[in-house]
């Protein structure tokens, strides 16, 4: 008996000494400067050293996706909440969840509702068409689908708008990539799209807090009923309740709409659903819209939602009405701010605001860094690092309004001493502001640099009538 234990614990101290060895290989094939960056900087490549050090200097780091990150977000002083995940990202994929959780996001949005046998999946619309498309070509609404077609659902591609071999997750996929994936302190705010009875949210309720925890995870909704049917079941989860958009902000998403197919095949074909679908979308909010920023309104959300709850705002509604947040304050309500006319739009009103007025969260289609250097110039140099390689020395003299979200594409033009700025495009680095710049050659590659990521083009606007567009127009089978 006693050498059956003793050889047990021989394997076990072989074993940890294995373990030992690994991680002490791990750990010396990293460069000695950059031991103390993220787990997941990159730590290996031509001139990584120099590189990661200089980014260090403006408080950035690049990951080993080549995505350059903030090394801290300790000065952003508010909460960052990626809308459906990371935007880079397939909606409704477990990636938009993981990749979110990696970029430091405080918190991530995800949309849940009911598919016809009750099974809770994760998507946004109300049809499929958009960001989600079924492999037969045929639209269909959410409510009213069948588990089989569910599963013949197919993920689009970001960029190029093509169909994925990945069918969007399940809600209860959704909170278990959640809980494998996100760092202590952040959150998964679930918005619940459907009008469920209280045995479906109570099964809701009750998947979520087997997986992920009672404490990381909160719930927002359009709809005031739902969640006060959800303080029934949960009486100390954070309820936000989601004022409609605000008028003026409908019409101008109809407006742009129109706009971007007007001259398209598709548009002459189906304009009277495409004008069906806009009235919809206004009947549905502006005969609805009420403002809930006066105090005698908040205090009645208040008592029906509980203390711990918030109001989430359309940013044209918030900037109309700042003082909302002093009022939610000293009742302990949060505000949140979410826009649907798009990023710029929602990053321009949150700039014109004094600091002190900013909503509590933001909810963006954006990366942390972008909301944080802008914000808060969370990236200034701090001038302390001194390259030694031609690209340290080309991150330590970007001017301060360098996007980094669109580094790579900066690589491309190091010899001719170009930069992309955030607000203004390509420019010259010690140019005039006003001097004009060339246009920028979306294929040149970056010289002399071996640092193992692909090349990353701008974004563009694809107006074509492919497969991929035609299928998203035709009326919801029911």
């Amino acid at each position: 008996m006693f050498s059956k234990v003793l050889l047990n614990l021989s394997i076990l101290l072989l074993l940890a000494g294995c373990q030992s060895v690994s991680n002490n290989t791990q750990k010396d094939e990293t460069p000695e400067q950059l031991q103390s960056f993220p787990y997941d900087a990159k730590l290996i490549g031509k001139d990584i050293v120099d590189l990661q050090l200089a980014l260090k200097d403006r408080n950035l780091y690049m990951s080993s996706e080549g995505r350059v990150k903030l090394f801290s977000t300790g000065q952003c002083n508010i909460d960052i909440v990626a809308h459906r995940g990371d935007f880079r990202e397939p909606e409704s994929s477990e990636r938009a969840i993981t990749s979110a959780t990696a970029d430091d996001f405080n918190t991530i949005e995800i949309d849940v509702m009911q598919i016809k046998s009750g099974l809770w999946v994760n998507h946004h619309d109300m049809a499929t068409g958009r960001a989600v498309v079924h492999y037969s070509g045929k639209s269909y609404n959410l409510a009213k689908m069948s588990d089989k077609t569910f599963s013949g659902l197919r993920l689009r591609d970001k960029e190029t708008n093509s169909l994925l071999e990945q069918r969007p997750i399940t809600a209860y996929e959704s909170f278990t990539a959640f809980a494998k994936a996100h760092k202590p302190g952040q959150i998964l705010n679930v918005e619940v799209k459907s009008q469920a009875n209280g045995a479906e949210l109570t099964q809701l309720d009750h998947m979520l807090r087997k997986t992920i925890g009672q404490n990381s995870f909160y719930y927002s909704s359009l709809n005031l009923e739902t969640l006060k049917k959800l303080r029934g079941i949960n009486t100390t989860v954070y309820l936000g309740f989601i004022q409609a958009p605000h008028p003026d902000s409908i019409a101008k998403l109809k407006r742009e709409l129109r706009k971007g197919v007007k001259k398209d095949e598709l548009y002459q074909r189906h304009s009277r659903n495409i004008e069906a679908l806009g009235n919809y979308g206004t009947r549905r909010y502006s005969q609805t819209y009420k403002d809930y920023t006066s105090l005698s309104a908040l205090s009645n959300l208040q008592i029906k939602l509980g203390s711990n709850s918030g109001l989430h705002m359309d940013i044209r509604s918030y900037a109309k009405a700042t003082s909302v947040k002093g009022r939610s304050n000293r009742l302990g309500m949060k505000v949140y701010s979410y826009s649907i006319n798009g990023t710029d739009y929602h990053q321009g009103k949150l700039l014109a605001l004094n600091k002190s007025l900013l909503p509590d969260g933001i909810i963006i289609d954006a990366t942390p860094y972008r909301l944080c250097q802008q914000l808060f110039n969370a990236s200034k140099p701090l001038k302390l690092h001194k390259p030694n390689t031609s690209i340290g020395r080309y991150i330590k003299g970007l001017p301060q309004d360098a996007d980094f979200d669109k580094f790579e594409q900066m690589l491309s033009y190091i010899d001719e001493g170009y930069y992309v700025s955030m607000a203004e495009g390509l420019k010259r680095i010690g140019a005039d502001k006003n001097k004009s710049v060339f246009k920028p050659n979306e294929d040149k590659k970056p010289i002399g640099l071996s640092l193992d990521f692909p090349t990353i083009k701008d974004e563009k606007m694809d107006t074509s009538t492919g497969k991929a567009i035609r299928i998203t127009i035709p009326s919801v089978e029911q």
